[in-house]
């Protein structure tokens, strides 16, 4: 029958809860010395006393656990010398089980060192040393382990008061590696050296130079892809700069509303509710002002909706022509970032339409782990984003990123395939000019694709061919 320690070849007697609430359980260890340790006669020894040392436990019940231990002390009868008996479910250095040990070693990971500290009922330099022996030897085995994944994600984030990288896994959305800084020579040395380089097929990235040509030296055959977040963020950063100025020729009241609004003239049309496409329309009816600025911005927002990469160049291209002379200046980042970095905007179109999302929320979540804990230096914070993790959250957080996913797409009416909303088009069930009506039982959302089919259907000859057998 297991005791109360759960621990083979011990034995409970009872237990009590003291002051603090904790648990204090009074144990002996069964298991007798075969021989003496100092000169290994077998057997020749007899018993010298008994210590009662107290060692702590990982908690229980979420209670702070402390064993107090009756050991027993012997005397070697050959060489007179004394030895304690020997306990392997215990780490005689620190006071703790080997459990105890194993606990906070994963929890330093998770939790700030004073949390974890006051959870177990150790002063918290115990638990900063066993995390950073841990971490020690989880980072050896990671560099023997660590091999390069298809589709790589490059970002920067500020920890211990310098820029580092990170490069993330953009598949499982968790990182590789974070290097301590993101210098063109450290991320090139890095990028070198990294096992399985040559397999990599898509590095996802912001518009950061010194990035690309360490991708473009180490990685020749991987095709760069610039996040198209960032790339659209220039184009709402200038319509925002063009709400600000007419914001600020207004009346403190039309100024306060305009302010409160400012949401709705960044957001995409189809994700507004109804009541803010109320307003929009109204301030773009009555603001010419603002209205060029946003249809520009929203004309260069639906170059992501093209399929494939030749069809957005062209829908680029147009974009740049189209700008009126006036509004130039304001779309000045825009048109000089497309320019410089034009084929890595364009490469999104004609590799999956990877993003670098994961990379950036993976970013977001290591700046949290910094500001929980006090005094982190680099190593450990970088230990923390590598290792700390429980099991099963890379499964879990794959099918919540696909359910969101999913949620967010809508059905095209003829294959019944799910697209993202902004590819989707409105059209007639049966054409106008083939005596289709105009009214609401007549309209269809449908893909690209199928709507290139479904209308071709109206102007062929009849006959039993399907249209893609065309």
């Amino acid at each position: 029958m297991p005791n109360l320690l759960y621990l083979p070849d011990w034995t409970v007697t009872d237990y009590e809860i003291d002051s603090d609430g904790a648990y204090r359980i009074p144990a002996t260890y069964d298991v007798q010395p075969e021989s003496c340790p100092k000169c290994g006669v077998i057997g020749n020894y007899y018993r010298h006393g008994v210590k009662k040392t107290v060692y702590v436990d990982a908690p229980v019940h979420g209670k702070q656990t402390f064993i107090e231990v009756r050991r027993a002390r012997y005397r070697c009868k050959e060489c007179g010398g004394t030895f304690m008996q020997d306990l392997p479910d215990m780490d005689d250095a620190r006071r703790m089980t080997i459990r105890c040990r194993n606990y906070i070693a994963e929890q330093a990971l998770l939790k700030p060192n004073t949390h974890v500290a006051e959870d177990v009922g150790v002063d918290e330099k115990i638990v900063r040393q066993i995390g950073k022996e841990n971490a020690a030897a989880l980072l050896a085995d990671h560099a023997d382990t660590m091999r390069a994944p298809r589709i790589l994600g490059l970002d920067e984030l500020m920890l211990a008061d310098e820029m580092r990288c990170i490069i993330v896994d953009v598949e499982t959305s968790w990182p590789i590696e974070i290097l301590p800084s993101r210098e063109s020579g450290t991320v090139h040395r890095f990028l070198w050296s990294l096992p399985g380089r040559e397999e990599v097929e898509v590095v996802t990235m912001d518009m950061w130079k010194p990035y690309r040509e360490a991708v473009r030296h180490a990685m020749p055959q991987a095709a760069v892809v610039v996040d198209k977040w960032h790339v659209q963020r220039l184009a709402n950063d200038a319509m925002e700069t063009a709400r600000r100025r007419f914001q600020g020729l207004l009346p403190p009241k039309d100024r306060k509303e305009l302010k409160k609004g400012r949401k709705m003239f960044l957001t995409r049309p189809f994700q507004l509710t109804p009541q803010e496409e109320l307003d929009l329309d109204g301030w773009l009816k009555n603001t010419p002002e603002l209205r060029g600025a946003y249809e520009v911005k929203e004309a260069f927002m639906d170059i992501w909706s093209r399929r494939k990469s030749d069809t957005a160049k062209a829908a680029l291209d147009e974009w740049r022509a189209s700008i009126p002379k006036h509004l130039r200046p304001l779309f000045g980042p825009v048109l000089t970032a497309t320019k410089n970095w034009e084929p890595e905007i364009l490469n999104y179109f004609d590799h999956g339409r990877p993003t670098n999302a994961a990379t950036e929320a993976r970013n977001r979540v290591i700046k949290m782990t910094n500001r929980l804990g006090a005094g982190y230096g680099f190593p450990a914070i970088r230990a923390r984003a590598l290792f700390g993790k429980r099991p099963g959250r890379v499964k879990a957080e794959k099918a919540a990123a696909e359910e969101a996913r999913l949620a967010r797409m809508e059905e095209c009416d003829i294959c019944k395939a799910l697209f993202e909303p902004a590819i989707l088009e409105l059209s007639h069930i049966k054409p106008l000019s083939q005596g289709g009506s105009d009214t609401v039982d007549n309209y269809q959302t449908v893909c690209p694709n199928c709507h290139r089919l479904h209308t071709a259907d109206w102007f062929k000859p009849d006959h039993g061919s399907t249209p893609l057998s065309e």
